[in-house]
């Protein structure tokens, strides 16, 4: 049976994680902040396909993404970084409220229908804010991974330097057969010595 994926976030990861999803055969849908980043990543997935596909987050789109794939296994989401300007404020409601609001979602959809894994990836960097950003995210997955039924897993990766592609491989992982023994860990992926 195809697995059902959904990525949400932006920038380049967003390709990288689909990429590696789809090479096993998943259906991906992509839930993207503006429609040069949605377009962008569907031109180097090749063009939208029925195994392929998504929409510009807003209003009624996760409803949209949700109804299309029928079914939710895996959800990855991975909000975009933001430049050291961003005010703190600004940046845990882009990256910590909005990821949970859809981690919360994907679990109740997962719930209803047996089981499914979350993936929670941490933004980059090394200031206070980036720091306080992982350890909400973290402190969110755990809460999370605590409440969460039979059959549902959540999970965060916290890339420090590592490539795209390997956060990728760890995601896929995660989502497959291995990752049902993991539920409410962080996971720090950082570059090989």
């Amino acid at each position: 049976m195809r697995k059902r994926v959904l990525i949400a976030g932006g920038g380049e990861l967003i390709e990288a994680l689909a990429r590696a999803f789809l090479e096993e055969g998943a259906s991906v849908a992509l839930l993207t902040p503006d429609a040069a980043s949605l377009e962008h990543v569907l031109d180097g997935l090749g063009g939208e396909r029925h195994d392929r596909f998504g929409r510009v987050a807003g209003d009624g789109a996760l409803d949209a993404l949700l109804g299309r794939l029928e079914r939710l296994d895996v959800l990855v989401c991975a909000p975009p970084a933001l430049p050291r300007s961003v005010a703190l404020a600004q940046r845990l409601d882009e990256q910590v409220a909005g990821p949970s609001s859809l981690l919360q979602v994907a679990r109740a959809w997962m719930h209803s229908r047996g089981g499914g894994r979350l993936v929670a990836v941490a933004p980059e960097g090394d200031s206070q804010a980036a720091s306080m950003v992982r350890e909400a995210l973290a402190a969110l997955v755990r809460r999370l991974a605590e409440a969460s039924g039979p059959g549902i897993r959540i999970n965060l990766l916290c890339p420090q330097g590592a490539s795209s592609a390997s956060v990728a491989d760890c995601a896929r992982f995660l989502a497959g057969g291995a990752g049902r023994a993991l539920n409410g860990q962080v996971l720090t992926l950082t570059l090989p010595p």
